[in-house]
């Protein structure tokens, strides 16, 4: 009977679908949109110029949980959009999409794990999470509907659900900033489950 249940957890195992890694060191699926990009060395990224936004554009996504780990260089200003269609122009993330944001630095509406613009995080949660320039963080982005749950290190810093019937949580695809010339963010491990 042991030998049976042994057999059945691996099978189920198997057939259970695993992150897809959207980057692990390769950029295949990804597009630049405007001025700046990122270098890619040794499985990280790591931001130059801008504002540009370098973005999933081989497929969109509904309903899924994004993991990805980010580093800034001191006072630094960077995002995750998410919830955008496809376009050549970065703007269009800005004014279609949401961007989670990643500088501490700025006002508690577009401060680390704000829906910058829309939402605060809770700062009290924040301050507890986020570790400081240099170290790595950690986001995961849940996306159910119109809900998007952000945790940063595992301790939930946002809860939002979108009402803008111009924009949506829905469908859409993911991208990470290039914000500016003094600004460098490094990313990850970018990881999805839908």
């Amino acid at each position: 009977m042991r030998q049976i249940l042994v057999v059945v957890a691996l099978l189920l195992a198997a057939c259970t679908p695993g992150p897809l890694r959207l980057y692990s060191g390769s950029t295949v699926g990804w597009s630049q949109a405007g001025p700046g990009g990122f270098a890619n060395h040794n499985g990280v990224l790591t931001s130059s110029g801008g504002m540009g936004l370098f973005w999933y554009s081989a497929h969109e996504f509904r309903s899924y949980t994004l993991r990805l780990d980010w580093r800034t260089q001191g006072d630094s200003n960077s995002g995750v959009f998410i919830g955008f269609p496809a376009s050549t122009d970065p703007m269009s993330a800005v004014d279609n999409g949401y961007e989670v944001q990643i500088d501490a630095t700025d006002e508690p509406s577009r401060t680390t794990g704000a829906i910058y613009g829309f939402q605060s995080a809770d700062i009290a949660a924040r301050d507890r999470a986020l570790r400081p320039p240099g170290e790595w963080n950690t986001f995961e982005l849940v996306v159910s509907g119109e809900r998007v749950r952000v945790l940063l290190n595992g301790v939930q810093v946002n809860d939002f659900t979108n009402t803008d019937p111009k924009r949506s949580l829905a469908s859409g695809h993911i991208g990470i900033q290039n914000h500016g010339e003094n600004d460098v963010v490094s990313f990850r491990d970018i990881r999805l489950t839908e």
